[in-house]
This record gives structure tokens, sequence and C-alpha cells, in this order.
């Protein structure tokens, strides 16, 4: 059975968002930036983590249940519960998945001198556009994200897993990518990522990215592992081949998944 991640909530938002501007999408299921060599220096490992997790739809379960097993994941791996922002679009108040909590959380966790950043954000997706924020009726894309990270995390390790169709977007162009930033998205910037279903759990992608994360290991091993089941699932139901992304940046190409 194939099954996508970009359901009719993109073609409700395309038109109202997008017709006034004159925009026509085409919707299915879901390099560097110029720096000094002092900016590319190797970042050592950061001794604690802070960490934003988001689930930008309500439409499925998965993506609650996605961002509830990252800040599982993130506490085995030793984080403080204190220093995880859980925002979801089924949620109300501080912790609701709209840009200004976004905003609002990125820029409360208090980035140390030696602490890194962490941000997983899954949603449905549309070209060019970014990630769903269902309770804004809008997209999170990367010059917004791109915003609030260098404000609140500046060129401290930081790592972006961006979660749906066509997320690609988060890993290409002069936003997003920099020295500092390890970023793994979905699906390329023209492919749909897919999973969303009432019977899975999570997507497909959230999942293999789930069972991947291992204490230690490399975030190139993670993608590596991630894309190897992706494509086996993706081959399972028959879809197409969503080719996730891996952006590394020249000063964090030695850090690994949370070490002790």
């Amino acid at each position: 059975m194939r099954t996508t991640a970009c359901p009719d909530r993109i073609g409700a938002m395309t038109r109202t968002l997008f017709v006034a501007l004159g925009l026509t999408l085409s919707l299915a299921a879901c390099g560097s930036t110029p720096t000094d060599a002092k900016s590319q220096a190797a970042l050592a490992q950061p001794q604690d983590w802070k960490a934003v997790l988001i689930a930008g739809d309500n439409q499925e379960r998965a993506f609650d249940n996605a961002v509830d097993a990252m800040a599982d994941r993130l506490f085995e791996f030793g984080v403080a519960r204190s220093n995880i922002a859980v925002l979801k679009a089924t949620a109300r108040g501080r912790e609701a998945a709209t840009r200004a909590n976004i905003r609002a959380a990125i820029a409360g966790l208090h980035v140390g001198a030696k602490d890194g950043c962490f941000i997983f954000i899954t949603s449905h997706g549309a070209p060019k556009r970014g990630l769903v924020l269902a309770l804004d009726d809008d997209f999170l894309g990367p010059e917004d994200l791109a915003s609030s990270l260098q404000s609140a995390c500046a060129d401290r390790p930081t790592v972006v897993i961006a979660s749906g169709c066509y997320s690609g977007v988060f890993a290409e162009g002069r936003s997003m990518p920099a020295p500092s930033r390890t970023i793994l998205t979905a699906a390329r910037d023209d492919r749909p990522s897919f999973g969303c279903n009432a019977n899975l759990r999570f997507t497909v992608f959230d999942q293999c990215v789930l069972s991947s994360l291992d204490r230690g290991i490399g975030w190139r091993d993670v993608m590596t592992a991630t894309r190897a089941c992706v494509r086996k699932n993706e081959r399972a139901m028959g879809a197409g081949q969503s080719e996730p992304q891996l952006w590394v940046g020249a000063a964090s190409a030695n850090l690994r998944v949370f070490p002790p």
C-alpha cells in the first residue's frame, strides 16, 4: 500500500495562502555558505544539549508520536527533560506549535559555551515552502528557522532534523547550511516522503531515524542507516524514492550522537 505525507491539508493551505500571490504548487505526498577559516575550525563535542521538538500538524498522530519518542530518546542519551521543549499542533498555550512559540522556545534554550542545539520538526510539507504549521495555517521555512537558530545557537554545534515532504529545502541554499550545523531531511526538495497512515505509529523517515540513533556514533552513520531503512520500507510499500538529504558543516564533521 502506498501512503504519503502530504494529504488534503496542503491543497487547502495552498488555496488560502498562495492563490492571491499567483503561485501554483504541484503537490504529492511529503552548498555551503561562505565563511572565514576561523569559523570552520572543528567544534568540540558539546557537554550538554538543548532541544526543541516540533509536531507541526495535527491530522495524524504520527507527528505527536514522533516528538514524544524523540524526547524519550534524548532523555535516554542524558539530555535533561528541562532542556527539552516539545511543541505540538494538538497543544495550546506556550506548547502549541506556532511560529511565535517556536521562536520563543529556541530563544529560550539559553545555549551556553559548552552546549549544543538540537531541533526536530516533523509535519507535512510543500515544495519550496517548508513544513506545515497547522495552527498558523502556514509553513515554517528555512529562512524562518535559520533566523531563530542564528540568534539563539550562533556558532554552537547544531543538529536539525526536518521530516516531511520536500524537506530537502532545509539542507540547501544560503540560509540553513552553515559550518556549525548538521542537517538531516526526510526527502529531496522535489520528492515526497512516505508513511502517513492511521495504522502507522510513525512516518517512515521518523521511524528510521529513531531506530538509527545510537549514542556516540557519527551523524553520517545515522544517515547511512536511515537511508537504508527508508529505502527498504519504500520498496515494501511500492513507493518512490524520497532520497533523504544530509548536510554536514565543515566545523561539525566530527559531531557525534549525544555521547556521555
